[in-house]
């Protein structure tokens, strides 16, 4: 399956089926402090683990840091 993630194609295993799925295969353990965007739709984090992707999805992936 090929995913363009912020500007970038990558390609993964057929195994990632949620969006929660791909973010923990992309190293992401913190879900609350992303904002994920699917082909120009936002999605709440409460639905990340029912969010499907599908190949050649567009997905932007914003992470939020916090510092002074």
């Amino acid at each position: 399956m090929n995913l363009n993630i912020n500007g970038q194609i990558k390609e993964f295993s057929e195994e990632i089926i949620t969006l929660e799925d791909l973010l923990l295969n992309l190293n992401i353990k913190k879900l609350d402090r992303v904002a994920v965007e699917i082909n120009k739709e936002i999605i709440e984090l409460s639905v990340f683990d029912q969010t499907a992707v599908c190949s050649n999805d567009c997905i932007e992936i914003v992470s939020f840091v916090g510092g002074g």
